[in-house]
């Protein structure tokens, strides 16, 4: 006989669905009355710092700057894609590498939004430079840069912008399966103040230890369900006995997701980006139609830390270039969008693309790039307003130019959107009330245009 010891060991090592703490927990099975309909966001976070200057890039007169700024990493004009018209008051390309994302440009379902990063009120490079700028937290730091920008505000409150902005809108915690991390451990964004965070695996979750959680006849998964409707008098045991209540019903209920679902229709490769954007076309349709109205899904990845072997080189530390990365990318979301389109969500999902921090202009030693501030953001979905830059102006790629916010002229881009603005169009788009984003996201206070506007409704 299986002692209970030994039952319990067995289960706490198995993969399955995880658990942010928090006393009041979304549950599974309820559904929401407000808002109506469908819609889902995904955020996509590329760890380590994208280079972004080297993902989009002026082919007017600017282009001398930048090759002349960066001459060891620069691309050269033979891989760049143009774009079509003006934008910011310049001719534009994109890096070849993300050749995949120009159709869905021209097509109006993407934007970029230039320059945006972490701010605490609006900040000009000057100010930067004379010492008298508001700068975030542990700026230029990767963990607490990401964990800034997803709407971390200090370590009493470690909740991000995500999960209380779904908890502002549904106060009574009627939604189903709010919030998902995808293959994450950091789950900042989607953390909120009471709420349950599903930590899903795109590897699946049908397993429990020895329970076949997507059959119902299955005696460990009967065990299992069993220590569901447990009792006590204890408040500690009973809140035991109901957050473990909560992770089998997430874990099943992902378990039957990956069994039951069609694979999505895009041509997704084999990369971990591709296999985590396919899971999610996978789930999200799933969701939707047993009841999901308001979903947030997050996901980290990559290696774009790109200190040295950036690109010119055949040499890599242990990561793949930052070309490589962004053909994967790129490749992934064109595979996300179509599989979302063909699904008939076209309209109903929308994904940001983040990185905590853009790189130096300057190079670094060893074809590689530093940490700086600043970088271009991507919007895709039916709901962007694509086809366009958003910004007031592109940077000057200029070392020590009237951007360079770095003492050493090492071109630091001060962001001219807020993480908090840019979050802002997607959970006003989600359904959060305008009057709802300060206190969601408090730093807003400090600005007087609260959103990009990249929205279309």
């Amino acid at each position: 006989m299986t002692s209970r010891r030994k039952f319990l060991s067995q289960w706490a090592g198995a993969g399955a669905a995880g658990l942010g703490a928090g006393l009041g927990m979304f549950s599974l099975s309820g559904h929401s009355a407000s808002p109506t309909g469908y819609k889902a966001l995904v955020v996509i976070h590329l760890n380590g710092g994208n280079d972004a200057n080297d993902m989009i890039v002026p082919t007017d007169a600017a282009f001398s700057d930048y090759t002349k700024a960066r001459p060891s990493i620069a691309l050269k004009s033979d891989m760049l894609l143009a774009i079509s018209g003006t934008h910011l008051g310049h001719k534009m390309a994109l890096n070849t590498a993300c050749s995949s994302l120009l159709p869905l440009f021209n097509s109006g379902r993407l934007g970029f939004v230039v320059n945006a990063g972490a701010l605490v009120k609006p900040t000009t490079a000057a100010q930067v430079l004379n010492g008298t700028a508001t700068l975030p937290p542990y700026l230029y730091s990767h963990p607490e840069q990401t964990q800034y920008m997803q709407g971390w505000t200090g370590d009493e409150d470690p909740s991000g912008w995500g999960g209380r902005a779904l908890e502002n809108m549904d106060p009574g915690r009627t939604f189903k399966a709010p919030l998902i991390t995808i293959n994450t451990n950091d789950n900042t964004l989607v953390l909120g103040q009471k709420s349950r965070v599903i930590n899903a695996n795109s590897g699946g979750s049908r397993y429990m230890g020895r329970a076949d959680l997507t059959d119902s006849t299955n005696r460990w998964t009967q065990i299992l369900e069993s220590l569901t409707r447990l009792q006590s008098v204890n408040n500690v045991e009973a809140e035991y006995a109901r957050t473990f209540k909560g992770v089998f019903s997430d874990s099943k209920q992902l378990a039957l997701a990956d069994s039951m679902a069609q694979n999505p229709s895009g041509n997704f490769a084999s990369d971990d980006i591709a296999v985590r954007l396919q899971y999610a076309a996978k789930i999200i349709p799933f969701y939707k139609s047993t009841g999901a109205t308001r979903q947030i899904f997050q996901i980290q990845w990559g290696s774009f830390d790109t200190h040295a072997n950036q690109r010119y080189t055949s040499v890599m530390t242990g990561n793949a270039s930052q070309d490589t990365q962004l053909a994967q990318l790129a490749n992934a979301l064109a595979a996300f969008d179509e599989s979302m389109v063909k699904a008939g969500l076209g309209n109903e999902v929308a994904v940001l693309i983040t990185s905590e921090f853009g790189r130096t202009l300057d190079p670094a030693a060893g074809y590689g790039s530093d940490h700086a501030w600043g970088s271009h953001w991507m919007v895709m979905g039916g709901g962007v307003n694509g086809g366009r830059f958003y910004g007031d102006k592109f940077p000057s790629l200029v070392l020590g130019g009237v951007d360079d916010a770095h003492n050493q002229k090492r071109g630091y881009w001060v962001p001219q959107f807020s993480s908090d603005q840019v979050a802002a169009d997607l959970l006003m788009w989600l359904g959060l009330p305008a009057d709802q984003l300060t206190k969601v996201m408090p730093n807003l206070v400090n600005f007087s245009k609260k959103s990009v506007g990249f929205m279309n409704g």
